[in-house]
C-alpha cells in the first residue's frame, strides 16, 4: 500500500509531502519503505526535491516521533529522528506535526541534537503554547533515552528490513 506523508508545521501549515510503501505495523508505529529517487515537495521552499537514497521510515501513532534509516550504497548511512506531534493516519494518508527538534546519527558525528535555534525561532513566531513546548523536549529526551537502552525502533528488530533495502541499493 502506498502512504501519503503530509509535514505540517504547528498551525496547520502544510510543510512537505511525500510517498511511502507501507511494509508493516508494529509497537504502535507504521513501517515503510522511501524508494531512491522519491520526489518530496517541499511546500515551505516552494521546491520538490528528489532524495537521492532509500529509507526504512517509522512513523509512531501514540508518540512524539518519526524516524528515517536512510540507506544508500549497500548500508545505513544516516539516522534522522524527528521530533513531531503523534503520526496520524486516515486510510492511506499519514500527517504529523513537525516540532523542529531534531536528533540524528551519522558516522563521523555519532548522535547529536540539531535544529534547537529553529525550535526557539518556531516557537515564538507561531506561538507555541508551553504545553507544546515542554512536549517537543519531553519528546526528544524520550527519543533519546530510546536510542541509550537500545529500545523500538534502535533495537536491532528492524535489521532485516534495512539489509533487505540495502541489499536493493547496492546493486543500483
Amino acid at each position: 500500500m502506498i502512504l501519503h506523508l503530509h509535514a505540517l508545521k504547528y498551525g496547520n501549515i502544510a510543510h512537505y509531502d511525500w510517498e511511502m510503501t507501507l511494509l508493516g505495523e508494529r509497537e504502535g508505529c507504521l513501517i515503510a519503505e522511501g524508494a531512491a529517487g522519491r520526489k518530496l515537495k517541499h511546500h515551505t521552499k516552494g521546491q520538490t526535491f528528489r532524495i537521492p537514497h532509500a529509507s526504512l521510515e517509522v512513523y509512531a501513532l501514540h508518540e512524539g516521533y518519526t524516524v528515517s534509516f536512510d540507506i544508500a550504497e549497500g548500508r545505513m548511512i544516516s539516522i534522522y529522528c524527528n521530533v513531531s506531534r503523534p503520526c496520524v493516519r486516515e486510510g492511506d494518508h499519514v500527517s504529523f506535526v513537525d516540532l523542529d527538534l531534531d536528533l540524528l546519527w551519522n558516522e563521523t558525528q555519532g548522535w547529536h541534537v540539531v535544529d534547537e535555534d529553529e525550535f526557539e525561532s518556531n516557537r515564538i513566531r507561531l506561538r507555541y503554547p508551553e504545553e507544546l513546548s515542554q512536549y517537543a523536549r519531553d519528546s526528544l529526551k524520550s527519543l533519546q533515552e530510546r536510542v541509550e537502552k537500545k529500545r523500538f525502533p534502535f533495537d536491532g528488530s528492524l535489521n532485516d528490513y534495512i539489509r533487505h533495502i540495502a541489499s536493493k541499493t547496492a546493486e543500483l
